[in-house]
């Protein structure tokens, strides 16, 4: 992405963020086993829904959030506000393949098609811990998916994808899978 529209996107959501009030809310996410966004069609199942704690994340376009998880950490953003895993699931993963890459993943519906699906990884060792809450922030402005380090949305881009076709965001859900998470996270 070029550095002008960079700056316009990271401008835009400084100026909102000092607009509103920050609250955390923590949640937890248990170790379930793994569990392939891809692979399986009714994967919101598994997911912690934080839409159910009396948060209206629809439209939200972006999130930051600390956690402490040893690997495989992932928010699920869907276009359904109550779960149904038919409507398209973007998968934002930190730390996946035991702490080694991030990236996204990209499922139109439940079909499990080829067709149906994206996958786009970066290399990022050791970017999850274990025993430390470790400040992240994702973003999906149009179109432009964004994970990065820190709780400055914008600075610090760890892997960044473009969605020739977005959609908007309903609700959001979090999973770890093989490790226990807690988390820590910022909603406006």
């Amino acid at each position: 992405m070029d550095f002008c529209l960079r700056l316009f996107l990271l401008l835009s959501i400084v100026a909102l963020k000092t607009l509103g009030l920050v609250i955390e809310h923590s949640f937890t996410t248990p170790k379930i086993g793994f569990k392939s966004f891809v692979h399986i069609a009714d994967f919101w199942q598994y997911v912690v829904d934080i839409n159910k704690h009396g948060l209206d994340l629809s439209g939200i376009t972006t999130l930051t959030f600390k956690v402490k998880a040893c690997h495989g950490v992932r928010i699920i953003m869907s276009n359904s506000d109550d779960g149904d895993s038919s409507k398209p699931m973007y998968n934002f993963e930190i730390g996946s393949n035991k702490n080694q890459r991030s990236g996204f993943q990209r499922r139109n519906d439940d079909s499990l098609t080829l067709a149906s699906k994206k996958t786009v990884f970066y290399d990022t060792p050791g970017v999850c811990s274990c025993d430390e809450y470790r400040p992240f922030w994702i973003s999906v402005i149009n179109g432009v998916l964004m994970i990065g380090k820190g709780l400055i949305v914008g600075i610090n881009v760890i892997a960044e994808w473009i969605d020739p076709n977005p959609f908007i965001i309903r609700s959001i859900g979090l999973i770890t899978g093989q490790t226990l998470g807690e988390w820590k996270v910022q909603i406006e």
